[in-house]
């Protein structure tokens, strides 16, 4: 806990003894993909994200114009990288989309040089970066998100006794599933903040550029969010703005409290870069295969973009631990990166570049 102590700008503060809670976690999760797995196809399946919605292909464009202060990392200079982006439902058990959940945005960029943060992966040519349709998390940190995983597991009383004992946390999570017509017109959080360079901490946003908003159909099918968004690219091609927030106040702006928004009043969103989605068909069998088995990683990133905060450095033993472990009973090979070589756009439409 950081109450009562003087806190600095971009600062961590990590607690006493909380590996053994991270290591807690990684052992429950693994748990979970087990008591999860999908008896029809004999895959253990994801422990959170466990639906996807779809893979897009993309391109993510750093602006000519980043301040000084953000020119680190993927921001240090004017150029394009091609991007994997895996719309997702967040529940740990895939479900109807019309059934209230957070979902997910996550981007992989590819092309990008320099060593990595994770030893496994540590030259890989890539870089996550992570997001979710709620502007805070619903736990204040890594021991707090372990009793609401166990406790949802646990059955109706464990769940509703969290939420009397973690009001906040459980109110958060409730406010945050919710219906959603069309993920390409959503914005997205990244929720938990980031190292950007050697000293400033930010968290990340992206928003659709079109104000266009759809409505759910009045019969919706199992699948209509990927539905809703293969129609969109099927139409031509879609636009989101890319945004870095900074810490200007630890207290107001916590590094170590996922709860707490940032607010946009205090630090404005300010646009780094432009993802543009080309017109393309989504909703085909080796897109969905592409989706069920990309594996987004906060981690995955360089230095300049290291991940901040107890739910992060909780994120780090669990996904590799889960990752490694579900691949393992699915007697998958190990997990390699990809790449986008010169036809990567080769099935999109004319707004792709062709640069990979």
């Amino acid at each position: 806990m950081t109450w009562g102590k003087q806190l600095e700008l971009y600062q961590e503060y990590p607690e006493p003894g909380e590996e053994k809670v991270f290591q807690q976690l990684a052992e429950y999760l693994k748990h979970v993909v087990v008591a999860q797995k999908n008896f029809l196809s004999g895959a253990t399946q994801r422990d959170v994200h466990g639906k996807s919605v779809a893979a897009i292909k993309a391109e993510f464009i750093v602006d000519d114009d980043v301040a000084p202060e953000f020119r680190y990392g993927v921001f240090a200079q004017k150029r394009t990288y091609p991007c994997w982006i895996r719309l997702s439902n967040a529940a740990q058990h895939p479900a109807k989309d019309y059934k209230p959940d957070i979902r997910g945005f996550a981007i992989k960029l590819m092309g990008v040089q320099g060593e990595k943060l994770l030893p496994e992966e540590r030259w890989a040519t890539t870089q996550d970066f992570t997001f979710l349709t709620t502007e805070n998390f619903f736990s204040r940190d890594t021991e707090q998100f372990f009793k609401f995983v166990t406790a949802l597991n646990s059955g109706l009383l464990a769940t509703a006794w969290f939420g009397l004992t973690n009001f906040r946390a459980a109110l958060a999570g409730f406010l945050g599933f919710k219906r959603f017509a069309n993920l390409l017109e959503v914005q997205f959080w990244s929720t938990t903040p980031y190292r950007l360079g050697p000293t400033i901490a930010v968290k990340y946003s992206v928003k659709p550029r079109s104000p266009q908003q759809s409505k759910i159909p009045a019969d919706p099918g199992r699948n209509y969010l990927r539905e809703a968004a293969a129609k969109t690219l099927r139409q031509g091609e879609v636009l989101f703005d890319f945004f870095v927030q900074v810490q200007v106040d630890p207290y107001r702006e916590p590094i170590e409290n996922g709860l707490v928004i940032w607010s946009e009043k205090l630090s404005p969103l300010q646009k780094v870069a432009t993802i543009r989605i080309p017109q393309q068909e989504i909703d085909t069998s080796e897109r969905n295969w592409t989706a069920e088995n990309l594996a987004m990683n906060a981690w995955h990133a360089l230095p300049e973009h290291r991940p901040l905060g107890s739910l992060n450095r909780g994120r780090l033993l669990a996904y590799l631990e889960v990752s490694k472990f579900r691949r393992t009973r699915n007697l998958l090979p190990p997990l390699e990166e990809p790449t986008a070589g010169p036809d990567f756009f080769a099935d999109c439409g004319p707004a792709a570049s062709r640069r990979a």
